[in-house]
């Protein structure tokens, strides 16, 4: 790790002017030395020559008597989806990098939902944080984060390595923890408890206990192919037998989720329901249309203007927890009304319940003042700037992006462009605080001209009104140009060729990630 930290050190003149100067005090001599007998690794890294500081460009590290000490400030990065190895990508130069996550490997989520129904497309989804990390000279930190003390600088991680809690003392700190979907539901035929959800692994230890998967550690990525091959066998059995499914949420989850079964499972009775009186509400009509269109075709059955809120009870979750007779009680509570909602809505008992509603942050280490209101947590409130605010006022050298957070003057929609734009910002509002902090350290180039000196805002870019449905794997949606307010926007691809597009967002991400050199220089040019 040491060979990977090190800086490169050219060979130029004022180098060679160096070394010389250092073989002139080895040797005792006044005069500089022509003979190339001094080890130049020697006088780089140590030995009886003393402190040599060496410089690459906005890279510095001391070295002293053999051992190399890295001087540049740490940034500690929580989370490693989008936003958080985007972060690892363009601080790693000018920063020591930690990434923090508490499971072992990156999940490319927006395709998640094929590999509940083809199991083995999970392989391009997922790649390992350590080999990721070495590529790019970053430590990883393989850990649930407990907590944050924002006034000591410090941040509380469980590491899997470890029986004890260990702290990490940074100069930044750059929270991209995510969010994921989670709401109680009391149904014995769920497919998951409580606030856990099926579209994203369950890494958090509470949840784990809890877990509907016992048996199952999806921290790590063979227990989370373990989970998918598990699902895909109750998907086949749900074949055979031709029973009927029921997915709460018309979103893009839910819409993505029911084509993908009807696709590869076409006995089962898909069947959605909604809330709302359509599908995906916040796109343009065009969109909708197609979308519904492509449902009826296939025979996914959709219900809107359909409350779930009758499968939500907080009076039940309560009693879970403190009776197994209540318990018991309120599953049988909730099947019977499940019988008679579905005798009213015209279709047969659902053999398995799937929610895709209720998206809810995570962010249970931050303080309560740094959180918006809210049942399901709250969102880490944060300014134009990605600076975290605790009681309306910024955090010092604290920064957060992401689906974990909420901007009070933007509402930008929880997927990965959106939060690499905000990582983005984040980037490069921290370099300004280091520059201000400390102009000589902080690097730039060309004397430091070319170094950020005025903060960014967040703004709803063109990417941020970029969104692509998939509809089975041979069709989809792409639409552009859309703004906060709902239904604007256009859709400028359809069919095969913006399936074909999603495909190659899906394997240039991936790429990217793995360090690979096309989907590296895609994504460079985006962002």
């Amino acid at each position: 790790r040491q060979a990977l930290d090190r800086p490169r050190v050219s060979s130029g003149p004022l180098l060679r002017a160096l070394r010389r100067r250092v073989a002139m005090a080895a040797n005792g001599s006044s005069k500089p030395s022509r003979h190339r007998s001094v080890n130049r690794k020697s006088i780089l890294f140590g030995g009886s020559v003393g402190i040599v500081q060496a410089f690459d460009g906005q890279n510095a590290a001391k070295v002293y008597e053999g051992s190399e000490v890295d001087c540049r400030p740490h940034l500690v990065v929580i989370g490693g989806g989008f936003a958080g190895l985007f972060a690892c990508r363009k601080m790693r130069h000018e920063f020591k990098v930690t990434l923090i996550d508490a499971k072992e490997y990156f999940e490319f989520y927006p395709g998640i939902c094929r590999a509940y129904v083809h199991p083995r497309e999970h392989r391009k989804l997922a790649r390992h944080y350590q080999p990721i990390c070495d590529g790019l000279a970053v430590n990883f930190c393989w850990g649930e984060v407990l907590g944050v003390n924002v006034d000591e600088k410090t941040v509380n991680v469980e590491e899997m390595s470890s029986d004890q809690c260990n702290t990490l003392k940074y100069d930044y700190l750059l929270v991209t923890a995510g969010s994921q979907y989670g709401i109680n539901l009391v149904c014995a035929k769920r497919d998951s408890h409580g606030q856990e959800c099926l579209w994203y692994p369950t890494f958090l230890d509470k949840g784990i206990k809890d877990s509907a998967w016992q048996g199952l550690d999806e921290r790590f990525l063979s227990g989370r192919r373990r989970h998918l091959e598990r699902e895909y066998e109750v998907l086949k059995k749900l074949h055979d037998t031709k029973a009927t499914i029921l997915i709460i949420g018309a979103g893009f989850v839910g819409i993505e989720y029911a084509t993908e079964v009807k696709f590869y499972f076409p006995d089962i009775d898909v069947v959605i329901v909604e809330q709302r009186d359509c599908a995906v509400g916040v796109m343009p009509e065009s969109c909708i249309k197609y979308c519904q269109d492509y449902m009826d075709r296939v025979g996914i059955k959709t219900l809107y203007g359909k409350k779930y809120t009758e499968f939500m009870d907080s009076g039940s979750v309560r009693k879970i927890e403190t009776s197994e007779n209540d318990h018991v009680s309120a599953l049988e509570e909730t099947v019977n009304k499940l019988g008679v909602w579905s005798k009213q809505w015209g279709i047969s008992e659902p053999a398995r319940v799937y929610m895709a509603v209720g998206l809810r942050p995570i962010n249970q280490f931050l303080p309560a003042e740094c959180l918006t209101p809210g049942k399901r947590g709250g969102w880490i409130q944060t300014n134009e700037h990605q600076q975290v605010l605790r009681n309306g006022e910024p955090l010092p050298n604290v920064f957060a992006a992401g689906n974990c957070c909420e901007i009070a003057s933007l509402r930008l929609p929880k997927n990965s462009f959106p939060a690499e734009d905000m990582a983005a910002v984040a980037c490069h509002n921290i370099r300004v605080t280091r520059g201000r902090a400390n102009p000589r350290a902080a690097g730039g180039g060309c004397f430091g001209f070319l170094r950020p000196r005025k903060f960014k805002e967040m703004h709803w870019g063109w990417g941020t009104g970029l969104c692509a449905t998939s509809l089975g794997p041979h069709d989809a949606t792409l639409v552009a140009g859309s703004t906060e307010k709902s239904g604007s926007g256009y859709t400028v691809l359809k069919g095969y060729l913006s399936a074909l597009n999603k495909e190659f967002i899906r394997w240039s991400k991936v790429d990217q990630v793995a360090g690979g050199c096309i989907g590296t220089l895609v994504w460079e040019l985006i962002h």
